[in-house]
């Protein structure tokens, strides 16, 4: 086993290390539990992304055609067509629309945890595995997108039960001579299975992240075990079936989707979202590991691995490091960057931070770093209460129950000082762990619905949709995202852009035919506009904010 050199690197094991337990493993399921699936399905669907997927599998149902995605009524080449089934299964076993996407990426975050779990809990014991799911399953944006109806958890759980399967047979200071075949058969499986969640970085990315391993460690003949036949194999079989159905039936689909949707897209051909090359995704990562970002320095000095080829110390750390840092360069120098890309990091950070302080938990000497750490950390936790207030000032809904919430805070914040005080290490942990679980599930149980709500047209399109009858048409003048076709039972809506020559005088067009017309406006600016324009009586069917739906004939 490797627990011994390594967590020596992480601050020493004098103290007796937790015993495994189902009740800790139980205790790490509840929390995801609550966490990622306590009232996934009561709220609304937000804009773009989450309305975006759940329009594309109410396509798929409507018209039948599941072999490649569609929005409204055109090919949707972004991403493959395999998640969307998942999903479509997921609103077919719930009933809920809002559920069935969600779950699916709630249950693969469940599976990251376990994934993070397994990885420190083989290389630092169950204290570490305890320590390094908790870290990662109360990281803000890890909670945050466990709860999104999108590709991206699926994709990450995947990758990285890839590299899980390439690691536990890993040794420290020796090839592996294990069950190599049954190592990549694995290997291979989970690759082709996060291939099909979004595409080549699937396998592209954790065949990299071991190259890089096997590179520095000193392991370079070794690189020859990654081609291996059977698992090559096993990929071929699991991945490249429907891309060749797609690409067969669609022959148009291996251009849009390789070199469009993938290539140009890194590269930034004609996209403008250069701003901030390199640094962009650093406040994004430290934010999304509040309060456990106050860990990272003392992590880093604790697990780099300074004397790779010197002692043969360090193999944990080395594969973790060069994953987190391959994945984050990776996706920075890419010219389309988006806040959840960033993802995959979060499991490699999880378990160094784990690692590290599972070694300072089980030790006795006495630690200033993390002494200092355990400080901040206490600190840190009390600050998510102005961080909620700030959240629901924001979204203009102050609740009472933000004096329960503090209430329930400051008590886990004292209790982590006391334990600190008594030099109850593990306690400290704890106490901190609860505190920041408490902050997440008031803001899913408090803020959450009204934020979501913000972020949504939920409510306009469910009034179109008790309103509108088949044969009315629905048009959008102005901004308008896909959760109001969505949730008015449409799958498609024409837009008409305010920006655009002449798409006014074709809006009023519309409007003037003998059909009734449902119009959404986002503004009321736009919507004066409008009437003025069309110089009659223009009937209000329902208002959200500043946003609304007008018609041409009395609803």
């Amino acid at each position: 086993m490797q627990q011994a050199s390594d967590v020596g690197l992480a601050g020493g094991t004098d103290r007796e290390p937790v015993r495994p337990r189902a009740a800790h493993l139980a205790l790490l399921a509840a929390v995801c539990g609550a966490l990622f699936f306590l009232g996934i399905g009561t709220l609304p669907l937000i804009d773009p992304d989450e309305s975006r997927c759940a329009l594309i599998v109410k396509e798929m149902q409507q018209t039948g055609v599941w072999l490649l995605p569609h929005l409204e009524g055109k090919p949707y080449y972004d991403k493959p067509a395999p998640f969307f089934w998942l999903a479509a299964g997921g609103q077919w076993l719930t009933g809920s629309v809002e559920l069935g996407g969600r779950i699916v990426a709630a249950a693969a975050a469940a599976a990251a945890v376990l994934v993070t779990f397994a990885f420190a809990r083989r290389l630092g014991g169950n204290m570490a595995g305890i320590l390094a799911g908790a870290v990662l399953a109360t990281s803000p944006e890890f909670f945050f997108l466990a709860r999104w109806y999108r590709m991206d958890m699926p994709f990450v759980a995947f990758m990285w039960a890839a590299l899980w399967c390439f690691w536990r047979y890993e040794a420290p200071a020796e090839p592996a001579r294990g069950r190599p075949t049954r190592r990549w058969l694995a290997f291979y499986f989970f690759a082709a299975l996060a291939t099909l969640m979004k595409g080549p970085a699937g396998l592209a990315l954790p065949l990299a992240a071991i190259g890089g391993y096997l590179l520095l460690s000193g392991q370079w003949r070794r690189i020859k075990e990654i081609v291996s036949p059977a698992g090559l194999g096993v990929y071929l079989l699991v991945a490249v079936p429907w891309y060749a159905a797609v690409m067969i039936r669609y022959p148009q689909y291996g251009y849009e989707f390789f070199i469009v949707q993938n290539l140009s897209r890194y590269a930034g051909h004609g996209l403008g979202h250069t701003q901030f090359l390199g640094v962009y995704y650093v406040p994004i990562l430290l934010g999304g590991l509040l309060p456990w970002t106050v860990y990272l320095p003392g992590a880093a000095i604790r697990t780099f691995p300074r004397r790779w080829l010197r002692s043969g110390c360090g193999g944990y750390s080395m594969f973790l490091w060069v994953a987190a840092v391959l994945f984050f360069v990776f996706f920075s120098l890419s010219r389309t960057r988006l806040a959840s890309y960033i993802l995959p990091v979060y499991p490699a950070m999880a378990v160094l931070t784990g690692l590290a302080l599972s070694g300072w938990a089980c030790s006795q000497a006495d630690d200033r770093l993390y002494k200092a750490g355990a400080r901040a950390f206490a600190v840190a936790v009390a600050a998510l209460l102005p961080m909620l207030v700030g959240v629901e000032v924001y979204i203009g809904t102050i609740s009472p129950w933000i004096a329960v919430a503090a209430v329930v805070v400051g008590l886990f914040v004292a209790l982590q000082v006391r334990s600190l005080r008594r030099d109850r290490r593990g306690m400290v942990l704890f106490w901190g762990t609860a505190g920041v679980a408490a902050a997440l599930l008031y803001a899913t149980l408090r803020d959450a619905p009204r934020a979501y709500e913000l972020m949504s047209h939920r409510t306009l399109g469910l009034a179109v949709a008790r309103s509108a009858g088949p044969a009315d048409e629905l048009v959008a003048w102005g901004d308008a995202q896909f959760s109001l076709p969505l949730y008015a039972g449409r799958t498609t809506m024409e837009r008409f852009r305010p920006s655009k020559a002449g798409e006014l005088a074709r809006l009023v067009e519309t409007l003037r035919s003998s059909r009734r017309v449902y119009c959404f406006v986002s503004r009321p600016k736009d919507l004066e506009t409008l009437k003025a324009a069309f110089g009659a009586d223009l009937f209000v069917a329902v208002t959200d904010g500043d946003a609304s739906v007008v018609t041409n004939r009395q609803p």
